[in-house]
């Protein structure tokens, strides 16, 4: 099995798709409120993972994009392997910017399963920062009492995201920044407290991942057998 190997006419494609797609997303993003971009931003999440996909899986698996571009095509090809646990991710290598631009493109520039592809990166990628920011901020609490450092570092993470991304955070820099300077350590009947909820979430992304998708390394991951 392959490692992910891009062409230079397959990364000036993607060049032109993500330029493209950074468009829509600038238009889109100016449009909506942030209210409207975090219901987007699920809705999107529901048509590409949810139940209905059960029962369409076989006709995107069974997509052909309407191209003669051999680059895309074998793109294409190597995100439904990807899906189906038979290859890499062939958008593991992106920015989180760029997966975003993909997994929330409603544009015809990427398949369904590039989008589920590039969607299953940015899981992946959000539930190692959550282990992280979870082990930082206790660390911190065992060492000094309080967990500021870490929750400034997690309002800026957020901040930094895509605007469709951030969205879904809600009011998470007003919760965040209340937090800051606080000594009680979480309880852990409080099912609202920070730990808890980052966990949870982690937890949620990972079990979703293993329901719905291949391993998100894929099955070339060093030290995996293909």
């Amino acid at each position: 099995m392959s490692e992910v190997h891009e062409p230079s006419s397959d990364v000036s494609a993607l060049g032109r798709q993500l330029a493209a797609a950074a468009e829509r997303a600038a238009a889109r993003d100016s449009q909506l409120s942030r209210q409207e971009l975090a219901e987007l931003a699920s809705r999107i999440r529901m048509d590409l993972g949810g139940q209905g996909y059960v029962y369409t899986k076989a006709l995107h698996d069974a997509f052909i994009p309407d191209t003669q571009d051999q680059a895309l095509l074998a793109r294409a090809r190597q995100a439904t392997d990807f899906i189906n646990g038979k290859d890499a991710n062939p958008f593991k290598h992106l920015t989180t910017e760029q997966l975003a631009l993909i997994g929330y493109d409603e544009g015809e520039d990427f398949t369904y399963n590039e989008r589920l592809a590039a969607s299953a990166e940015l899981g992946h990628r959000y539930s190692q920062w959550t282990h992280y920011i979870v082990d930082k901020a206790n660390a911190e609490y065992d060492r000094t009492g309080f967990r500021d450092d870490a929750l400034r570092e997690m309002i800026d993470y957020y901040k930094n995201l895509p605007p469709i991304l951030e969205a879904g955070f809600r009011n998470y820099e007003f919760d965040l920044t209340a937090m800051i300077g606080k000594t009680d350590p979480p309880r852990s009947d409080d099912p609202d407290s920070l730990i808890d909820t980052l966990l949870k979430t982690a937890r949620k992304l990972e079990e979703q991942a293993k329901k719905d998708h291949p391993p998100l390394e894929g099955p070339d991951e060093p030290g995996k057998p293909a």
